[in-house]
């Protein structure tokens, strides 16, 4: 099996597609992703810049991500709106980047999956201290160019 890193760096470009909340009620999601996926040099990694744009709202989320190989395995480095700190964060199994506590500035955890060349789903877990994650934005996107 191809790991998610080579899924992305031979398939970069621009990905864009809707980007959802999984409670929410049919209609209730208008938002869409917008991310561009960049191969770092020698392979190591891609670089995405993850952009999320409502109509009523403009621009509700943006973040820059690094997904690395390291000697650990893979990392992914998230800095984003919703936080003054960068997380680090480390591959648990396959696809899931979750935080430590204390690694970041709330309970969160990334999973990515490739279901097939060109397509991204970046999900987004989260929830308040003491409390349980909860999916609470998935971007599933294509790549368009």
């Amino acid at each position: 099996m191809t790991d998610l890193v080579e899924q992305l760096i031979t398939n970069p470009g621009l990905y864009t597609g809707p980007q959802a909340d999984p409670a929410a009620g049919p209609g209730e999601s208008t938002s869409v992703a917008r991310i561009t996926v960049t191969p770092l040099p020698g392979g190591a990694g891609v670089a995405m810049a993850y952009e999320v744009l409502s109509a009523e709202n403009g621009v509700v989320h943006n973040e820059h991500a690094v997904l690395a190989r390291t000697p650990r395995g893979l990392m992914l480095v998230t800095a984003h709106t919703h936080a003054d700190v960068a997380t680090v964060l480390y591959e648990t199994e396959p696809g899931l980047f979750p935080a430590n506590d204390g690694d970041a500035p709330f309970p969160m955890a990334i999973r990515l999956e490739v279901p097939e060349p060109g397509r991204l789903v970046y999900s987004w877990s989260y929830g308040r201290p003491g409390e349980p994650l909860l999916v609470r934005d998935v971007g599933t996107v294509r790549v368009t160019s």
